[in-house]
């Protein structure tokens, strides 16, 4: 996985990795348990534990994390697929169609194929270009989209064992302990060569550079299309008519709804988190991830409002149209699949620390939607800085 070189950015933390080796004796691969190399450890080490073991047998874990405690840490990997057959040219053959489908979508120099050095192939898809954001959950989601892509396919060799939550991945560059070849990274004339020549090219130790990686809008659409219907299943796996009772048709087709107005300065006003995150974007020109995260949750509802998320995200030194557009649509998205893309509320806001630290706003019931109407409920909604940003003709008052 490629992480930014500049470390003022925010995957740059994502690290530390565990390191592993195979042992003939146990015909096992064991996790590094003591010494300079157990635990979670710097990625930027890795030439070192090369050289301590002859580079022979060596693995990393595929998940990097944001800092040296496994159970407080958040995972961050690529996309990645294992395919593995007795028969090296039926792996072949079937890497050949994933990368071919891959690529579809996403830009070639974001999906790496690299032959393991025995019977198979790995194909990882870097997460810069895909936009998938740190998450434990990601082996689940993972899962989920090579179960989708095998029936697309019909892909025989794709092994589901490796979708874990601590999986450990053949070192790229290093050598297989029975077979003597490296794990090398393809480039393009050699992936569509044959298996032979591959065998051939991996008998050597290559550079496996991996290039600098950059958004992309098209990958990251590909990619959440994935992740919703992933949230869809779960929600239709609880139980159907529950899940049917609480959306109806809503994940089917969208429901039409009437023009919210948003009052930029009633939110300003209202608000001293939002005026906050609005004055450190033009001073400061840098936001957190967490505070983008709370500004999307509330500036979603309205062109008004997004025209203004972007006014804001426009003074930070990295902004990216691109990408976030792509936040935004995915917020829209998931609340239109009743899947998430809430807004934040004041206690969330504050627990994520981007809160003003002393909310005085009071619990509102919460307002249905029946037919065209609104209805107050009997259900409490807690209090969310939204109430400041809208008013709509549905309700005749604040959202």
């Amino acid at each position: 996985m490629k992480l930014p070189n500049d470390n003022e950015k925010y995957l740059s933390s994502w690290k530390y990795t565990e390191f592993a080796r195979y042992i003939p004796d146990l015909k096992k691969v064991i996790r590094q348990k003591d010494g300079e190399f157990s635990g979670l450890v710097d990625i930027a080490q890795v030439e070192q534990y090369r050289n301590m073991y002859k580079n022979t047998g060596l693995y990393t874990s595929i998940w990097h994390y944001d800092n040296v405690d496994i159970e407080s840490a958040t995972r961050l990997g690529p996309l990645y697929f294992d395919i593995d057959n007795e028969d090296l040219n039926i792996s072949y053959d079937e890497t050949i169609k994933l990368y071919s489908y891959l690529t579809k979508y996403i830009p070639n120099e974001s999906v790496l194929v690299y032959f393991t050095g025995k019977k198979g192939f790995h194909i990882e898809c870097e997460p810069i270009a895909l936009g998938i954001n740190p998450s434990n959950n990601l082996p689940n989601i993972y899962r989920f989209i090579a179960g989708a892509i095998r029936d697309k396919l019909v892909l025989a060799s794709l092994d589901f064992s490796v979708y874990d939550s601590r999986r450990m991945w053949r070192l790229a560059g290093s050598r297989h302990q029975q077979t003597g070849l490296y794990k090398n990274l393809l480039p393009q004339d050699v992936l569509f060569s044959d298996a032979t020549t591959i065998q051939e090219f991996c008998d050597t130790q290559q550079k496996n550079i991996v290039e600098e990686q950059s958004f992309s809008y098209k990958a990251n659409e590909w990619f959440r299309d994935f992740t919703y219907n992933l949230e869809i299943e779960k929600e239709r796996s609880k139980d159907f008519i529950a899940y049917f009772n609480k959306y109806g048709s809503s994940v089917f087709k969208n429901i039409e709804e009437k023009h919210k107005s948003f009052n930029k300065e009633a939110l300003l006003n209202g608000c001293s988190a939002i005026q906050r995150l609005y004055d450190q974007a033009k001073e400061k020109k840098w936001l957190d991830h967490e505070a983008r995260l709370f500004l999307c949750s509330i500036l979603t509802y309205s062109e008004e409002a997004i025209t203004f998320l972007h006014e804001i995200l426009s003074n930070c030194e990295d902004y990216n149209v691109e990408k976030s557009n792509s936040h935004i649509n995915d917020w829209i998205r998931r609340r239109e699949l009743g899947i998430g893309g809430r807004p934040y509320t004041c206690e969330r806001a504050n627990s994520a620390g981007v809160g003003c630290g002393q909310c005085a706003l009071d619990s509102k019931k919460k307002w249905i939607k029946i037919g065209n109407k609104y209805v107050e409920s009997d259900e409490v909604s807690l209090p969310s800085p939204v109430r400041f940003a809208y008013s709509s003709l549905n309700k005749g008052g604040e959202e």
